[in-house]
């Protein structure tokens, strides 16, 4: 029986001259990329790096360099561990120190965030550099990194063990990570580990294993019809799970990844133009994405019949927050030759449900639903009293998933309020805990408390999400205080410490912060 599809050298290269990355100024065929792949696994291998190592990759150009170091990472056998190049280097240190990684894959304009890693680390790890192209142009291994491996694997799976523990979910992360040492069937199976806000402080670790890659491309290319014919708009970091469709899903259809840069996310009319030059048939992002594109877009009307979309855009998918009427309208009518679809699932399970919208039912009011379970996911609502009874038929409760996609198998418990209607379709009704979306990513307000309180002139914090009109939601940090300091000097101090979509828009300072009758922070009494 053949195992999951993996992404190897030899298939890309068997694709030949047909084209694997495109861009505003240059295209690379697949057999480029193969080949670029190959000099990545070998310059790891030169570096000390094995198979079931976990390797690190950051890109600050997000050029075709991320492409290619990722194919080279995965076709070596090695374990990615993507780093978010719009965070501060401690973060990104603490997660490489934590995974154990063994060396480090990044563009010529990522060094210096590389070097404030290894400040970080306090010793360096060995770099393959690549150019934005995704050539290899230098690699080099410091002395004693091989001598280390033992210790920094042993930390790597400790601190998955620690980070999924304390988190309350089930310890499949450092399973993983053990068993990535010893050299187990789990570990050949992961494919990477994804980072996602943690309730504890620190990052939560997800490992996506190949078996779940398998089921979620096989079924997003049979549910969309990719084809070799297709251009897939690269818009997600490789730090979110959606940009694993645009990697492997569009790798592995034959198809070619248009890839966009990170200002192209600026602002509409950046990603407008974006969208225009690159001519993609295939969008998948988060909602508030194409809230942004759709404003800076004419609507389908006399004057511009086929919308600005349509052609090429054929299929827009859309997932990791939810998606308001007024302005899911707004976008189908300004691609009103696309089929659209709504996808749903946290990293730990990626995608578990799904909907194609009925363009019909759009009235800009209306809520749409998320769906019907995945072929390959068994969805549960369980009731959120003692017992945890199975709901059989309508109702509402707590979404429980089993699977290949879901960590370690499941059942995985969302704590996502879902209610299944008298249609059998499932319905988002929110958190059962304090977690938010803010722009697709998950944020654990815990974390962001930790980060603010751990300032000098800080003796309370808490965080809230708030509604935006404009942003969507947006985090409100509020502290009390033991010293001097203002809202700007904890927005600094945060930015050092956090990526910038979990640094609060505003710190609010009180002389105390309300509180339950039991002692606990009344966060429903802050003004939000």
């Amino acid at each position: 029986m053949a195992g999951p599809y993996r992404l190897r050298v030899e298939d890309l290269a068997a694709r030949g001259d047909a084209v694997a990355l495109a861009s505003r100024g240059a295209a690379v065929t697949y057999a480029e990329l193969a080949a670029r792949a190959a000099a990545v696994g070998a310059a790891l291998a030169g570096a000390g790096a094995r198979p079931e190592d976990r390797v690190a990759l950051l890109s600050s150009g997000r050029a075709h360099d991320e492409p290619a170091a990722l194919a080279g990472v995965l076709a070596a056998g090695a374990v990615a561990v993507p780093l978010d190049a719009t965070a501060p280097p401690a973060r990104l240190g603490r997660i490489a120190r934590a995974r154990g990684c063994r060396a480090l894959v990044l563009d010529t304009a990522a060094t210096g965030l590389a070097d404030g890693i290894d400040a970080a680390l306090g010793a360096g790890l060995p770099r393959v550099e690549l150019d934005a192209e995704g050539r290899v142009v230098r690699a080099t291994a410091p002395a004693g990194a091989a001598g280390e491996r033992d210790a920094a694997g042993a930390a790597g799976a400790a601190g998955e063990r620690d980070a999924a523990g304390a988190d309350g979910e089930r310890d499949a992360a450092g399973a993983a990570g053990a068993a990535g040492e010893r050299g187990g069937a789990g570990a050949q199976d992961v494919a990477c580990i994804l980072h996602t806000s943690g309730s504890t402080g620190e990052p939560k670790p997800v490992p996506i294993t190949w078996a779940g890659l398998d089921a979620f491309t096989a079924f997003c290319i049979d549910l969309i019809g990719l084809s070799p014919a297709d251009r897939v708009l690269r818009v997600a970091e490789l730090v979110f799970d959606l940009a694993w469709f645009d990697h492997l899903a569009t790798f592995r259809a034959g198809a070619t990844l248009a890839t966009m840069a990170r200002r192209d996310l600026a602002s509409g009319r950046a990603l407008r133009d974006a969208v225009v030059a690159l001519a993609p048939t295939v969008i998948y992002g988060v909602p508030s994405m194409f809230m942004k594109l759709a404003a800076a877009l004419p609507a389908a009307d006399a004057a511009a019949p086929a919308g600005a979309l349509a052609p090429p855009v054929r299929a827009v998918l859309f997932a990791g927050e939810v998606f308001p009427p007024r302005e899911l309208a707004a976008l189908a009518a300004r691609a009103p030759g696309a089929a659209l679809y709504n996808l749903y699932g946290p990293t730990e399970t990626n995608v578990c449900t799904f909907h194609r919208v009925d363009r019909a039912a759009l009235d800009g009011a209306s809520e749409i639903p998320i769906g019907v379970a995945c072929p390959y996911a068994a969805c549960t609502l369980i009731a959120e009293d003692e017992g945890g009874r199975v709901i059989e038929g309508p109702g509402t409760g707590e979404l429980v998933v089993s699977g290949p996609t879901t960590v370690d198998g499941g059942p995985y418990r969302t704590r996502d309020r879902v209610e299944r209607k008298a249609d059998g379709l499932f319905y988002f009704r929110g958190r059962i805990d304090r977690m938010v979306k803010i722009r697709g990513y998950r944020v654990e307000p815990g974390e962001v408390e930790a980060a603010l309180a751990s300032h000098p002139a800080v003796r309370q914090a808490a965080v809230i999400a708030v509604e935006d009109p404009r942003l969507g939601k947006t985090l409100r940090g509020f502290v009390a205080l033991a010293g001097d300091a203002d809202d700007r000097a904890l927005r600094v101090y945060l930015a050092e410490r956090l990526p910038p979509y979990m640094v609060p828009e505003k710190v609010v300072a009180m002389d105390e912060l309300p509180r339950t009758s039991t002692g606990k922070i009344d966060y429903r009494a802050l003004p939000g």
